[in-house]
């Protein structure tokens, strides 16, 4: 169920799955703080309002896509994107399409497929997944809202590994001066997962209190701090269903985004959370480290590079990392391994 709940974090914090958002990758991957951001409307629909743009991204992951969003008074979208990962190799987008009339935002896709070998007695296989999510700006601020559903058939006329999913999600952004910080992002998601006999479902909730800082001329920074919970119950049909629960306090991010110069920025993200109670079965734990024990702390580099007619943004991979240690060794064209591990190119207007 491990490759299930990937999905589930996916989709949780995000209206579709094939939005570029590698700026936001390098400032520790939550959009939802990022108001500006030209990708926010993945979480919250309404902000597709803002913006008019050509973008492409995936170079170097194999699972590129490519966007177009533009109107005045009524503005829409497009969005193609390649099989490249699991879950976008079951997705087989046939439309990904999104329009805003100035005060709503709605976000829709659908993807479908179907074969068959031709062999006696074969069924047709089969995929569809279906994603809408709809956003507004209320007195009390930004709300976006989301439904996910999809389903497969192997055609081999048993259903017992045939996957069906269904996610929930709710996303509230707004100023809320509390302590040191002035916004407030809540997330909330309600999921489940059935293969023939066995399923997983669950709720996951995040509450951030967040603040962006001007540090100095051409230097900005964000911090955030938040509560999580995530309740889960995993039924593999034939034992008795094993439920667990996290709750987290603080999860922290911290991201700084400095100018080098008036055309390249460099870009920092931190994640780190503490698990005050965690539970899996009969399995508790508490600390810096999630239930498999690994750690809970994270960090992404990137690069922004302004060329004038177009932006180039980059997430650089382990390896790219290096660069900061030795930047001749890449500016001299001497290094063997990748520099980045995702780039976004954006035609804005």
């Amino acid at each position: 169920m491990k490759f299930v709940k990937n999905i589930i974090l996916l989709l949780t914090f995000s209206v579709v799955a094939f939005s570029s958002d590698a700026r936001v990758d390098a400032l520790g991957g939550n959009v939802g703080f990022w108001a500006d951001d030209d990708q926010s409307w993945t979480m919250f629909p309404a902000a597709i309002n803002n913006v008019d743009y050509i973008n492409v991204s995936g170079a170097g992951t194999g699972n590129g896509s490519a966007g177009i969003v533009w109107g005045e008074g009524t503005t829409w979208g497009f969005n193609f994107s390649g099989a490249g990962d699991d879950l976008d190799a079951e997705s087989n987008d046939w439309l990904n399409l999104m329009w805003g009339n100035g005060t709503y935002g709605l976000a829709f896709g659908l993807g479908m497929s179907s074969s068959n070998s031709g062999a006696d007695g074969e069924d047709d296989a089969s995929t569809m997944n279906m994603d809408v999510g709809f956003g507004m700006n209320m007195g009390f601020g930004e709300i976006g809202v989301s439904f996910a559903n999809g389903s497969s058939d192997d055609g081999d006329g048993n259903d017992d590994n045939d996957p069906a999913s269904t996610v929930i999600g709710f996303n509230l952004r707004r100023a809320q001066p509390v302590w040191l910080f002035t916004d407030m992002l809540v997330s909330f998601a309600n999921y489940g997962v059935a293969v023939g006999d066995a399923s997983m479902g669950g709720m996951m909730l995040g509450i951030n209190l967040y603040r962006h800082f001007d540090m100095s001329d051409g230097v900005n920074a964000m911090f955030s701090l938040g509560f999580g919970f995530e309740s889960s119950s995993d039924d593999d049909g034939v034992n008795d269903p094993v439920d667990g629960s996290v709750m987290t306090l603080p999860a922290a991010t911290l991201a700084v985004e400095a100018d080098v110069t008036d055309w390249a920025t460099v870009r920092f993200g931190m994640n780190h959370s503490y698990v005050m109670a965690g539970a899996n079965g009969d399995a508790t734990w508490t600390g810096s480290a999630d239930g498999d024990g690994e750690s809970n702390f994270g960090w992404n580099f990137g690069l922004g590079f302004d060329y004038g007619s177009f932006n180039l943004d980059m997430v650089l991979s382990d390896a790219g990392e290096g660069l900061f240690n030795n930047p001749v060794h890449y500016v001299t064209g001497r290094n063997t391994t990748p520099l980045a591990s995702s780039a976004t190119l954006t035609w804005n207007f």
